[in-house]
């Protein structure tokens, strides 16, 4: 009888150790960078952008290499102009914060807050990009909901079922200029077909 009143706190302190652990707020794996810097790196990536698609017009191949700090800029902007739609208890596309990415070597390390009923969730995720037929590809490595670390043998198989659900299949298709993406010395590397 003792041992049941045991295991069933045990039990009890374990759930409420993993939803602490669930709900912290981890590391970011990013700098915020401040508006300035947020303007003129979104700048830069929209001039290495635009550079790429002229080589592609004069039918040279080239590539381009983009900053974490660039990436992030793209994504706030991109954010700040979906955020209007923003509302409701449930998640909402709108309601995800920017996503942050980190490149070190060829792993990204991204990062995504969801407002769930009010309280944000940090989702946290590594691994490696590719292509494939034309789409952009990706194999995590690692994942963490809040500081709790999760198997990727867990969450692989939903992960890449939800990766071939044909909206979210279609953000992931390559533009007809781009022949792949890669990761590269820390820096996401695109070249032209």
């Amino acid at each position: 009888m003792w041992m049941f009143k045991l295991g069933r706190w045990g039990l009890l302190g374990c759930s409420v150790l993993s939803l602490a652990l669930m709900l912290k707020r981890p590391a970011a794996v990013a700098q915020p960078l401040p508006p300035s810097a947020v303007q003129q790196n979104a700048e830069q990536f929209q001039a290495k952008w635009a550079e790429l698609e002229q080589a592609t017009q004069r039918g040279e191949a080239a590539e381009a290499h983009f900053s974490a700090e660039e990436i992030n800029a793209a994504f706030q902007q991109s954010a700040e102009a979906e955020a209007p739609g923003a509302s409701g208890a449930e998640i909402n596309p709108g309601q995800i914060k920017p996503a942050q990415v980190s490149f070190a070597g060829d792993h990204v390390t991204g990062q995504f807050v969801a407002n769930l009923r009010g309280k944000d969730v940090y989702v946290t995720v590594s691994g490696k990009l590719g292509t494939a037929d034309g789409y952009v590809t990706f194999t995590p490595t690692e994942m963490k909901v809040g500081d709790l670390p999760v198997p990727v043998s867990l969450v692989n198989p939903q992960l890449q079922a939800r990766l071939t659900q044909p909206e979210i299949r279609e953000k992931l298709k390559l533009p007809e200029h781009v022949a792949a993406v890669r990761l590269e010395g820390g820096q996401l590397v695109v070249e032209e077909k």
